[in-house]
């Protein structure tokens, strides 16, 4: 259960032609923990990360291939 001074957050995660594939609320205190979820739960494509109308930030698209 969000604590009284938590805020909801959306990540929006982007599919390969940066269009949003979905959406996932987020519970965080701080824009940090917001930033750190959100990093956890983005795909190879990326995401964008929202307070509202405040926007917080991209999270970059991740490699799905593993260099050898």
């Amino acid at each position: 259960m969000p604590g009284p001074g938590s805020r909801a957050y959306r990540a929006f995660v982007l599919d390969e032609g940066g269009a949003i594939r979905s959406a996932i609320v987020l519970q965080a205190e701080i824009d940090d923990h917001a930033r750190a979820i959100a990093a956890t739960i983005t795909n190879a494509f990326g995401a964008d990360l929202w307070e509202r109308a405040r926007f917080l930030g991209s999270d970059p698209p991740r490699s799905s291939c593993l260099a050898f």
